[in-house]
């Protein structure tokens, strides 16, 4: 009787919920009401009437069971035989509800004994000097003739009576076995029951606690995440702004791998895909295709999204026109007005006097629909896939949260916004009004509706005053959006008489070139690699971000953004790189890297970690197709409208990557014609400028309308004269 233990303390109880749940009855059911006095009326009966009783035992597992014979500890515990013969006799009775409930009730006690039991083994295992690797049940993970071993070994059909029928189940039926697998780690003890693993998925007991991911980042900072279900990058981005995904989770650009620390993670086809043998072995995954099965420690491959530099600022002109309602009426009124600009991977809100026009603050924040990819083609297949509410309440949600921060912090009341402009790409603006983009993925790529809107501010944000009018931007084409046109009011280019070029660099390319008698607009899919994205070692522009290089005799300088230590590379880095491997013969004008770079990629520093930063052939062939885009959308724009790059007397660069790009490298790989060289104008955030215009002057909507219209897209894809330029633009070479 060493190893045998008869358990004696126990604190049964009854949970209302669990019972309910059981007989699958709800608060809104048209009979709960009554079956809850039902229940009151017995409970206290039910307590008396369960008699709880339980028996320990170290024993074996016979070899047929498992592959070989194991050590393990059996655990019997029963409530009786009454509370199911009262059962019984209420069915007998024709009083279902009764007997339901007492049935229900008597597993409710049952499974409340957990505690005690695991109590109980905790003791015994402590006295036995054991540790528990796994918990077994049957039928689930052993056949259900271990439960005679359970009877035989315990002796609890002498010592608590218990029995077994022929088909091997207990009696009193209200009765459990549990066996554990012994371990001589004296510390482990894996005794819960795992719900996540249960193959019993129908069960209305189960409950699958959260995983807890414990996330490690590369200044050795901890964030804790909890997930119940979904991959880990979805874990991760929902809780947290720390992980990149430019693919949407497809498992394509590798942005989101993480080194496994503690704990194990199976490693997948994309896995095998993206890493070494030795990387897998380092225990480095995909997140996106990571679904945990326990609790883990990973670290980060790269730094906080959250870090990530966006661009605020506009360089031409100065000053935001005056309001066009009268001073004298706002004199006293203390009114302000949010303008907005939002972008596929950023959003930016400026909070501004309309008495005076100043900006007062500006916020910025990432877009949290980039959790489902960096580019509009991804955003809009899940939004015809089932995401479009989710879009909407996620973009609403940002920009709510941010203008209430920019209040709070000013002592602003919200009831005192009076006017919100917003500007953003055809894509966004579908998603921030919930409507449908089934239209604008497939040809010929139909808007649902890019009209300018004047709409109450109350229909997004409910929390505005009535008073309060919302403005959107008219848009161009499916492609070509509101933030354009914005832009173009902002520079003035429907005014002018100069034939001027607007260049807005980022995932998609948008260009419009021409003057106040014609615009010529188009789009390019640039991709994300100006933004870092589908770069081995790419980047956003946050610290760290590699961002120019000069290389000399071999010799390579290179400068980070704010000075960090290098973590990556980002857009105008990819570029200063490949300049500088063109000037130095270290790469072709094809695009070929020489042989000694060619397999391994060329070495530009080395991160924290210790670990090379290199631009790799892929990376090579990843801007080449980007700036080739470009380069051919200008020539086809230039083609259409009949002039040569040197007759436009301007070009603007908008968006961030143009903002801090070195134009004179650009021409050296051929993004922008050499005739550009003199011409080339950043202008930073084009698409908040006009926001901010026309939240001060509403009138300039007008403008936008007129601008809008005149403007003709040149569809690139149709374009016969496309594809040669584009192959020509494919060469490192001006």
């Amino acid at each position: 009787m060493e190893h045998i233990k008869i358990i004696r303390e126990f604190h049964p109880r009854i949970e209302k919920e669990m019972v309910f749940r059981q007989i699958q009855c709800f608060p809104d059911s048209p009979v709960y009401e009554e079956i809850e006095d039902t229940f009151h009326d017995i409970e206290k009966n039910m307590l008396e009437l369960c008699e709880p009783a339980g028996i320990m035992a170290l024993g074996k597992i016979p070899a047929g069971y498992l592959q070989q014979e194991r050590e393990a500890i059996y655990v019997l515990v029963t409530i009786g035989s009454k509370l199911s013969a009262l059962s019984t006799k209420k069915f007998s009775e024709g009083d279902y509800v009764q007997g339901m409930l007492i049935d229900a009730v008597a597993d409710s006690l049952l499974f409340s004994l957990e505690a005690d039991i695991i109590r109980e083994l905790r003791h015994i295992c402590l006295a036995w000097k054991k540790g528990i690797s796994q918990r077994l049940e049957a039928p689930h993970d052993l056949s259900m003739h271990i439960q005679a071993e359970a009877l035989r070994q315990t002796n609890a059909g002498k010592l608590l009576g218990l029995k077994l029928s022929s088909g091997y189940m207990f009696q009193p039926i209200k009765t459990i076995c549990s066996i554990y697998l012994t371990s001589d780690n004296e510390h482990q003890f894996k005794a819960q029951h795992d719900c996540r693993n249960c193959p019993n998925a129908e069960c209305l007991l189960r409950h699958v606690e959260p995983l807890k991911i414990r996330i490690i980042n590369d200044k050795e900072k901890e964030t804790v995440v909890s997930m119940a279900d979904g991959t880990l990058l979805e874990a991760i981005q929902t809780q947290t702004d720390t992980i990149p995904s430019p693919c949407g989770g497809q498992g394509i650009c590798g942005k989101c791998r993480i080194q496994v620390l503690e704990g194990y993670l199976p490693i997948t086809s994309k896995d095998q895909e993206l890493f070494t043998d030795n990387e897998l072995a380092d225990g480095w995954r995909l997140a996106c295709r990571a679904v945990p099965g326990e609790d883990l420690t990973i670290r980060l491959k790269w730094r906080n999204e959250a870090e990530i530099s966006i661009q605020t600022n506009f360089c031409k002109g100065s000053g935001i026109p005056p309001s066009g309602i009268s001073s004298n009426q706002m004199k006293q009124s203390g009114q302000y007005g949010f303008a907005i600009d939002i972008g596929t991977t950023t959003l930016a809100v400026q909070l501004i006097s309309l008495e005076t026009g100043i900006c007062i603050d500006t916020g910025t924040r990432l877009n949290s629909q980039r959790i489902h990819g960096a580019d509009v083609i991804t955003r809009i297949q899940a939004s015809i896939n089932g995401k479009c509410k989710e879009f909407m309440e996620q973009i609403r949600s940002d920009l709510w949260q941010s203008m209430e921060i920019l209040c709070k912090k000013h002592n602003i009341s919200i009831k005192n916004i009076r006017r919100i402009a917003i500007a953003g790409n055809t894509v966004m603006i579908h998603l921030l009004m919930g409507y449908p983009c089934d239209g604008l993925g497939k040809v010929p790529f139909t808007p649902y509706r890019i009209n300018s809107l004047q709409i109450s501010g109350r229909k997004l944000f409910p929390e505005t005053d009535y008073r309060t009018d919302l403005l959107i931007y008219p848009g161009i084409s499916a492609f070509v959006g509101a933030d354009i046109v914005s832009g173009l009011c902002a520079l003035h280019m429907a005014e002018e008489e100069p034939i001027q070029l607007l260049i807005d660099l980022g995932t998609n390319g948008e260009m419009v070139l021409g003057n106040k008698n014609k615009l010529l607009v188009s789009s390019t899919a640039a991709g994300p690699a100006f933004e870092g994205g589908n770069i081995t070692r790419g980047t956003g522009s946050v610290p760290g971000a590699i961002s120019k290089a000069h290389l000399e005799n071999r010799s390579l300088d290179i400068q980070t953004i704010q000075g960090h230590a290098p973590v990556g590379i980002c857009g105008t880095g990819v570029i200063e790189l490949a300049a500088e491997l063109v000037r130095n013969g270290e790469m072709d004008e094809t695009g070929r890297l020489k042989d000694h770079w060619f397999e391994s990629g060329f070495p530009v520093a080395l991160d924290p970690q210790g670990e090379q930063i290199c631009l790799t052939q892929k990376d090579i062939r990843e801007i080449q197709l980007a700036k080739a885009a470009v380069r051919s959308g200008i020539e086809v724009l230039l083609a259409n409208y009949g002039i040569t790059a040197d007759q436009v007397d301007l070009v603007y660069v908008a968006g961030g990557f143009g903002y801090q790009l070195d134009y004179e490298k650009a021409i050296v790989i051929g993004m922008f014609p050499a005739a550009f060289s003199e011409k080339l104008q950043t202008v930073g955030n084009s698409s908040l400028r006009g926001a901010a215009e026309l939240l001060c002057n509403p009138k300039i909507m007008r403008k936008a309308a007129k601008t809008a219209a005149l403007a003709e897209e040149i569809n690139l894809s149709a374009d016969p004269a496309f594809q040669e330029a584009y192959m020509e633009a494919m060469f490192f070479e001006e």
